[in-house]
């Protein structure tokens, strides 16, 4: 099976990169180091999001309010099966 860059920890990316930079420096920019690179804990995905895990149930949390009519917008993303779902999102109260 093929290892993707997906499947690698922050630490590996991080060390990934700036070994490149340090073997490979880009042209336009030969002196750009990467030594403090900290990669960020928040993700901005512009096209597509695929969720290799599921689940059907979540913990016991008592009854919970209906939801409102109309959601704020919906989420695009690759189910467990490759299929495209949408998951609807709300404004936060």
């Amino acid at each position: 099976m093929a290892e993707t860059i997906g499947d690698w920890s922050p630490t590996q990316l991080v060390r990934f990169i700036q070994d490149m930079l340090r073997q490979n420096p880009p042209e336009f920019a030969p002196n750009l180091t990467a030594e403090e690179l900290v990669v960020a804990s928040k993700l901005t995905c512009s096209d597509l999001v695929i969720f290799t895990q599921r689940q059907n149930t979540v913990g016991s949390a008592g009854g919970a309010s209906a939801l409102p009519a109309t959601p704020l917008g919906y989420f695009r993303v690759s189910d467990y099966t490759g299929a495209i779902v949408v998951v609807p999102y709300y404004k936060s109260s």
